[in-house]
């Protein structure tokens, strides 16, 4: 009698690619890039390593859907501030600030376990790295249409963006409300008249 194949596992109705990218986003954040292991996501949503096989061909190909996942929620919305409201940079100011007070679109936990991530990633390091210097030419060109020299444009933007990621990389606490009061004072610190009428615009 021949041997019995082994059925093909079917895909759990329930659990597609984006649930095997979430819990490998949840687990990098909880315990780092070494623990991201194909075993250990499956028994977390309690499934047959088999089911990952439908939408990865290996870990590897996992890491780099993470890192398309990384990129499209921590980088891309900053990157879209300047398709709109090109000849009010205020409010392009404004709105990529307001990225950063936004955490149902840009994670800081997520970022820097990617940061750790990076430390044993050459790949992974480039890539933080490019995008560290995408964000910030974006301030660099708001700034330049605040009316700024270039050599101010590009400090004033690397003080914003160093500022916002050491205090997420501090793991400061703060209280929405604090942040709330303080933030019209880092804008006028940071963006100058242009940036402060964008904000009490807003907050009218």
């Amino acid at each position: 009698m021949p041997a019995r194949k082994t059925p093909r596992p079917v895909p759990s109705a329930r659990l597609d690619r984006d649930a095997w990218i979430d819990a490998a986003r949840k687990s990098l954040i909880r315990e780092g890039i070494e623990r991201v292991k194909v075993e250990r996501l499956a028994d977390d949503l309690k499934v047959t390593r088999g089911s990952f096989y439908w939408h990865f061909k290996n870990r590897e190909d996992l890491l780099s859907a993470l890192l398309q996942s990384w990129r499209a929620r921590n980088i891309d919305p900053f990157l879209k501030v300047l398709d709109h409201d090109g000849d009010q940079p205020g409010v392009q100011f404004r709105k990529y600030v307001n990225l950063w007070f936004s955490p149902k679109i840009y994670d800081p936990d997520y970022d820097s376990a990617v940061r750790d991530w990076a430390r044993s990633a050459p790949k992974v390091k480039r890539l933080v790295r490019e995008s560290d210097a995408a964000r910030m030419a974006v301030l660099e060109k708001i700034y330049l249409a605040m009316g700024f020299a270039p050599t101010e444009a590009e400090v004033r933007a690397r003080i914003t963006y160093y500022h916002q990621v050491g205090y997420y990389a501090m793991r400061i606490k703060e209280s929405a409300a604090v942040r709330a009061a303080l933030l019209p004072t880092y804008v006028a610190i940071l963006a100058g008249p242009v940036g402060t009428a964008a904000y009490e615009d807003e907050t009218k």
